[in-house]
Formats: structure tokens, sequence, C-alpha cells
């Protein structure tokens, strides 16, 4: 199940002195190569504002959960993960649903 994470620093990343920033960094750089190699991080994107997205590919959320201790970084931000879904199936299933409810409202306006 492929997941998009965004990710916002939060105040605290900038109140690291400039060694453990680096240091915190590092280690964070080899977690999302390994993560890479082995599949689950599939995309990386970086913005100005310090902020990034990724795609990750996993079984669960929870499985996210236990290797996001590779990303030690990821304790100075805010993260929003969200599920995604190929964008076809789900348009043929929001098409579905619509259909089912035209039958059950057989008098509302079209």
């Amino acid at each position: 199940m492929k997941f998009l994470g965004i990710c916002k620093p939060k105040d605290s990343v900038s109140m690291l002195p400039p060694a453990v920033a680096r240091q915190l960094l590092e280690m964070s750089l080899a977690g999302m190569n390994q993560l890479k190699k082995a599949g689950k991080m599939l995309e990386g994107y970086a913005s100005p504002a310090g902020c990034f997205a990724v795609i990750l590919e996993y079984k669960s959320a929870e499985e996210w959960l236990k290797d996001q201790t590779m990303v030690p970084i990821l304790t100075y931000y805010t993260q929003e993960l969200y599920p995604l879904a190929d964008m076809d199936e789900a348009m043929k299933s929001y098409l579905e649903s619509l259909k089912a409810a035209e039958k059950m409202m057989p008098g509302a306006p079209r």
C-alpha cells in the first residue's frame, strides 16, 4: 500500500545546535537511503520552506511507525500520513456509488 507522507518542521528544529542538526541529518540520510534500497521509500521531495513529501510503500502504517526510527530528524517534524489509492480505481468506485445513490433517489433532479 502506498502512503503520502508530508512533513513540516517544528520550531524546535531551528533551535538545534549546528553540530547536532548535522549529525541528525547524516543519520537520517543514511536511514532514508536504506529505506530506498528496501523499496519502502519510493520518492522524496523537499521544499525551500524546509518541508518534505515522500511516497512510501508499506503493508500498514504500523510498519512505517517501526521504520521511522531510521530517520531521527522526524522527531523535529510534524508528520501527516495519507493512504493512497489508484486514481482510476478510485474514480470508478465513486461513479458506482453515485449510480447507486441515483437509484435510491429516483425523483431527484439529474
